[in-house]
């Protein structure tokens, strides 16, 4: 068996790095806090925030962007939602994409051909309430995306709730850091985006108490980015905070949450 790794020089890691192409947000400030123009290909970001922050929203908006059109800069692509909360709802779907792709076809002047039914067939959902049904499909999901071989998203909606019950601390840090690594490995592979939602957790400390991201310390070196979410003054106003990046020179942005998606604050 062959182990031996290949060495890259800067120059051919400067490429590989700005040929992958990114998800937008449909938010320029998010993009930026996001970099590379979005969610790019090849990496894991996670979004944290208190319910009601725009985590399911965003994951919803890059849903419906991973679908533009070529002719529009788009990917045309596929997109896998993993809902562990049942957090999705097909009509605010339809109603994203459907004023996503007006937008494009508006900005760059060019007519955008396909039906309601196709577009929907490009999102692929899976309920996965509950541990044992989430194990169960992310046990069979390199197969899934085999046979999918268009999809460029992942969506997991959220990743700690299924590990709410029904399992010891120590089962739970296998299990994540398995699947994980899984993650990992198609998304470098099959140039997927993957992006993890989080809810947050108060940590107790000596005499006061913190609100942090779920699954502890550990699980925050797993993935490339971190973005923690917050509400302005219970406006449709979104903070973005990233807590974690490799390549984004912004820290903090805004964005507001709309009837047609996600969309910078004028």
């Amino acid at each position: 068996m062959n182990i031996s790794s290949k060495v890259y020089n800067s120059v051919e890691l400067w490429h590989r790095e700005t040929s992958l192409p990114s998800i937008p947000t449909f938010s320029q400030s998010l993009d930026k806090i996001i970099g590379n123009e979005g969610v790019q290909l090849c990496t894991l970001t996670e979004l944290l925030g208190l319910p009601g922050s725009g985590k399911t929203q965003i994951c919803i908006q890059l849903c419906a962007s991973v679908q533009i059109p070529k002719s529009l800069g788009g990917l045309d692509a596929e997109a896998l939602y993993i809902d562990t909360n049942t957090h999705f709802t097909p009509y605010r779907f339809k109603d994203i994409v459907t004023a996503s792709l007006k937008k494009c076809q508006m900005v760059l002047n060019c007519p955008i051909v396909t039906s309601e039914e196709d577009v929907l067939k490009r999102l692929h959902y899976v309920n996965a309430f509950g541990i044992e049904k989430f194990c169960a499909f992310m046990h069979t999901l390199s197969r899934f995306v085999d046979e999918h071989p268009n999809i460029r998203l992942i969506v997991i909606d959220s990743i700690a709730f299924p590990y709410k019950e029904g399992i010891s601390a120590g089962q739970r840090t296998g299990l994540l850091f398995r699947q994980m690594a899984e993650l990992q490995r198609l998304a470098m592979e099959k140039q997927i985006a993957v992006v993890l939602t989080n809810e947050m957790s108060t940590r107790v400390g000596l005499s006061t108490g913190s609100v942090v991201g779920s699954l502890g310390d550990a699980w925050a070196h797993r993935c490339n980015k971190r973005i923690l979410l917050s509400v302005i003054n219970n406006s449709c106003e979104r903070l973005a905070l990233s807590l974690k990046s490799n390549n984004s020179p912004n820290n903090v942005g805004r964005f507001k949450i709309t009837q047609e998606g996600i969309r910078d604050v004028e």
